[in-house]
């Protein structure tokens, strides 16, 4: 709808502006809860989804040898909202995940536990929910009408058969559904020997449980390894814009990769900073105060100033 969204972190809130940059409208959760800032979706007919932390003393001395009596565990809740900001679906891992489920590097006799940390919750094509849980290597298909999980894909309750893969994804990222059915998301392969990061897109079948890679891309010769974050973009022009995440590095924060593997766009943060999510979108924004910045070209390459 021509508005940017982003998230207030400080304030528990997403914001929306105009091509002003004013602010027009602000997104909270429902139910007393604060928002996470891994993402908002907004559809059409104006329903809001969104992700939050929940918070809850747990005595994983009765869960782990070793564990903590005093332990804290962050949970996630997915609600959708309504165009009137109605709670209209809430959906609480603590309701559908074992703790002893989480990815084998998550150490659950800390002080502190983050057993699923969600990063990604979207519609799928079906009307249905896409959830990445980065820290379950796990993909997991909500039913929106009776939150009900459907499918679990990767991770230790993985219900799939992976083809043409030899490495499932590990602490992934950005998991999206495309028009034609194939779901791509950034794989930042953390739990993978050798540790490489890479965008991927899967045929999914849901009926026989096989999910088939029909695409990747590993940054050749020299591969990349974002361990946080990251996104995956496919463009209108089949080309697909990658973020490649990871801690402040030599290598670009987003690369656009043509179908034949080849790149097209590169771009670099000269004070080695990080980016969480990108997206290639048309825009034009009309500032109310002076831009701040000057985009210098030099042949193929440009700085901004």
């Amino acid at each position: 709808n021509g508005l940017l969204t982003y998230s207030d972190r400080a304030a528990g809130e997403y914001k929306a502006l105009d091509a002003s940059y004013r602010l027009v409208d602000t997104y909270r959760a429902g139910n007393g809860y604060t928002i996470d800032g891994h993402g908002i979706e907004i559809a059409d007919n104006g329903h809001i989804l969104l992700q939050i932390y929940d918070e809850q003393p747990v005595d994983m001395s009765q869960i782990v040898p070793g564990g903590r009596p005093d332990a804290t565990v962050i949970g996630v809740i997915i609600q959708e909202l309504d165009a009137s900001r109605n709670v209209i679906l809430e959906w609480r891992s603590w309701d559908h995940f074992a703790l002893t489920d989480a990815s084998d590097d998550i150490d659950l006799t800390a002080t502190g536990i983050r057993a699923s940390h969600s990063n990604a919750a979207v519609w799928d094509n079906d009307g249905n929910i896409l959830v990445s849980f980065r820290n379950r290597d796990e993909i997991t298909k909500i039913d929106r009408r009776t939150a009900d999980i459907i499918w679990q894909m990767g991770g230790k309750r993985n219900e799939f058969a992976f083809v043409n893969e030899d490495r499932p994804f590990s602490h992934q990222h950005d998991v999206r559904r495309l028009p034609n059915g194939t779901m791509t998301l950034y794989d930042n392969g953390n739990n993978s020997l050798p540790q490489y990061s890479r965008g991927v897109e899967y045929q999914v079948d849901e009926t026989s449980k096989t999910i088939t890679k029909v695409w990747e891309y590993r940054n050749q010769p020299t591969d990349f390894f974002g361990r946080i974050t990251g996104s995956v973009q496919r463009l209108s022009n089949g080309n697909t814009l990658i973020n490649w995440g990871g801690d402040a590095g030599p290598f670009p924060f987003i690369t656009e990769v043509k179908p034949d593997g080849s790149k097209a766009l590169e771009m670099y943060f000269a004070s080695g900073e990080r980016s969480y999510r990108t997206f290639r979108q048309s825009w034009k924004g009309d500032p109310n105060e002076p831009p701040t910045l000057v985009l210098v070209t030099h042949s193929v390459t440009g700085t901004l100033h």
